[in-house]
């Protein structure tokens, strides 16, 4: 249970989002690398920088927990020699927790009461199909959530001062995930690779790394995406030739960032630069199009924040761009035979679970349907036997989780996402339908990990170097289980009750 303390002083937090605004000019598909632009801290307000997103003010003690971080990185793992595993489904949805979707359930390592910075323990209240306000969840919000690893930070962000974070769902609410996490693995111990938020997560499930990007790309017209195809898309980064020194002080003062507040934060904020959103960082994409293993991404332009390898300039402009596709594809070349070696799989905007989207209500419910309909398609495949599926959430959302995530290093980890981890050769266990719960250490490198070791690739980076490969979850010494679990669509959704699933679906619906 989350511990209660008592706070008597008084502090003002704020959790924001840094806008940099900068003057370069840029034409076509830009300079073969980023150009880091120093951040000039006259050009901003700082009142309205540290403001940020909400005004609370709360209570903070004078014996609060030291934080327990940083963290040594995981123990050494590896997969056996040839793994049956031929085909991998890396799905990525939008936006939640662990405790969110599975504080409730038994056996896991949940939650079904937060921990408020003011000391209080509240319920967590239940979870909403579609939500009508938004929750903070980039980067320094994600440090003020995690307060140095005490778990406490969730009411001072925007949204959270409402408790709206601090939400949870049950086997009523999402049946058919409960079901999958019933027979297949259910991984509670699954972390976003950084704070937060999309652009930079993102990053992590293809290359291993952001670039030190800690946040989306500056909200131009007429979409926050495009990244090469914007000629004034920048994001602010931390510089790649950090000292050791550096790195520690940062660390430091992000651990610090509640009880420092605004001090921590102007320091930190002193390193950043702002570089342009098109990137020639190495991917696990173009390792595999080097090995000639075939691989897709998925993604929706209705989602453009999601479409990550337009910023990857040696795909956005070379003959790799043809391996990116559009997300309503992905059923139909799961049905056609066209199913690549690895997939990448952004689902259709109105499928992806974002709590908010412009313009647009986001329903979980149709959310867990397009996922059905997904795990359908492909047991019903000439894939199924070869085939390991992975569905996770790209960052914390705003939503409460009570674990304190490994620090590996200035990006991260962030709070854990659900993951459910699919396949004819997960483990068995003494779940309802002969699932098990997998509490090793994982992040979005492990999967890239899991990749690499099936396809003999070397790592991109240290972290998909030190990342355990899923290991927990499967058992390749025994016959796989090729006992189909083929579930119901849903017909109680506000949308998306039966195929096709399209990313206009749920247009014109009003949050």
């Amino acid at each position: 249970m989350p511990r209660t303390v008592t706070r008597p002083g008084v502090r003002l937090v704020a959790a924001i989002v840094l806008l940099v605004l900068v003057g370069l000019a840029c034409t076509g598909g830009g300079d073969p690398t980023p150009t880091p632009i120093p951040v000039d801290p006259s050009r901003a307000d700082e009142d309205a920088f540290f403001e940020g997103y909400t005004k609370r003010v709360f209570n903070v003690a004078d014996d609060r927990a030291p934080s327990t971080r940083p963290t040594a990185p995981p123990i050494n793992a590896s997969l056996p020699d040839d793994v049956p595993i031929k085909h991998i489904v890396f799905i990525i949805k939008e936006n939640r927790t662990f405790d969110h979707f599975f504080g409730s359930y038994p056996g896991a390592d949940g939650a079904t009461e937060g921990l408020t910075l003011d000391g209080e323990v509240v319920p967590l209240r239940p979870g909403l199909d579609v939500m009508s306000a938004p929750l903070t969840h980039g980067f320094w919000s994600g440090l003020f959530a995690v307060d140095g690893g005490r778990m406490d930070g969730f009411d001072t962000i925007v949204g959270g001062e409402n408790l709206d974070g601090y939400a949870m769902f049950d086997r009523e609410g999402i049946p058919n995930y409960w079901a999958y996490a019933d027979r297949f693995v259910l991984a509670d111990a699954f972390f976003t690779s950084e704070y937060g938020p999309t652009f930079p997560e993102h990053l992590y499930t293809v290359a291993a790394q952001s670039y030190g990007i800690m946040d989306n790309k500056a909200q131009t017209a007429p979409s926050p995406g495009r990244y090469c195809d914007d000629p004034q898309g920048y994001t602010p980064a931390f510089p790649q030739d950090l000292t050791e020194a550096e790195l520690r002080e940062i660390i430091e003062d992000e651990n610090r960032i509640v009880d420092d507040h605004p001090d921590a934060m102007r320091e930190i904020r002193s390193y950043l630069m702002s570089i342009r959103a098109c990137l020639d960082i190495p991917t696990l994409p173009d390792r595999l199009s080097a090995a000639g293993v075939s691989w897709k991404f998925y993604s929706d332009p209705v989602f453009p924040i999601g479409d990550i390898m337009r910023a990857i300039r040696h795909v956005r402009y070379t003959d790799l761009w043809k391996n990116v596709v559009r997300s309503e594809s992905f059923l139909d070349d799961i049905d056609n035979g066209d199913l690549a070696r690895v997939s990448w799989v952004n689902p259709p905007a109105p499928y992806n679970e974002h709590p908010i989207l412009p313009h647009r209500a986001q329903s979980v419910c149709a959310g867990e349907n397009w996922t059905v309909a997904v795990m359908n398609a492909l047991q019903r495949s000439k894939y199924w036997r070869s085939t390991a599926v992975v569905v996770i959430w790209d960052d914390f959302g705003g939503f409460y989780d009570h674990v304190n995530p490994p620090q590996y290093d200035i990006m991260g980890l962030g709070p854990r996402t659900p993951a459910l981890i699919m396949s004819p050769w997960t483990k068995k266990g003494r779940l309802p339908e002969g699932g098990t719960i997998d509490s090793h250490t994982y992040e979005f490198s492990s999967v890239l990990k899991f990749i690499e070791e099936i396809y003999d690739i070397d790592p991109l980076t240290e972290r998909d170097g030190q990342a355990d490969p899923l290991t927990g979850s499967f058992d390749f010494d025994s016959p796989p289980d090729m006992e189909k679990f083929i579930l119901p669509l849903r017909d109680d959704c506000l949308y998306g009750n039966e195929p096709p699933f399209r990313s206009d679906d749920n247009l014109g619906l009003a949050p």
